[in-house]
């Protein structure tokens, strides 16, 4: 089940529970609401999830959608384009480190942070270990 199906089925039990007068939803943008309801709850499970003898790899699935979608919010590109683009950076770090080791960068970084070096080096092609990165990650 993807991110979309869940914020789905989310959405739809808040409006189950709104005809149930359990509660008002005062807002335009349910689906937000229900995607801020889907990243709490995820980054909870993580958190309990790292807390527990369970290898830290198992988290990277959401560090990447967390990394795509952080793409997409700073950079405006198309779903499709950002997943190419977290991916191909996820695969250039594979060559040289562990997935726990990955892993670790990612939650020492941030997914947001790492979506600005994915963007930077694959979409601009330009060297994230350099001091210009620095520089131009000033602007996000």
């Amino acid at each position: 089940m993807d991110d979309e199906q869940l914020v789905k089925k989310i959405l739809q039990s808040l409006i189950e529970l709104e005809q149930q007068g359990e509660l008002v939803l005062t807002t335009n943008a349910s689906s937000n609401v229900a995607r801020y309801i889907l990243d709490s709850a995820l980054k909870q499970l993580v958190t309990a999830f790292r807390d527990s003898d369970e290898p830290m790899e198992c988290t990277m699935p959401y560090l990447l959608e967390q990394t795509v979608d952080d793409v997409k919010k700073w950079f405006g590109v198309p779903s499709q384009r950002a997943q190419e683009i977290t991916g191909s950076y996820y695969n250039r770090l594979l060559e040289r480190l562990t997935v726990e080791k990955i892993a670790e960068l990612y939650w020492h970084e941030t997914p947001s942070e790492m979506a600005k070096r994915s963007y930077y080096r694959v979409e601009l092609g330009r060297d994230d270990s350099e001091f210009e990165y620095l520089d131009w990650r000033r602007k996000y």
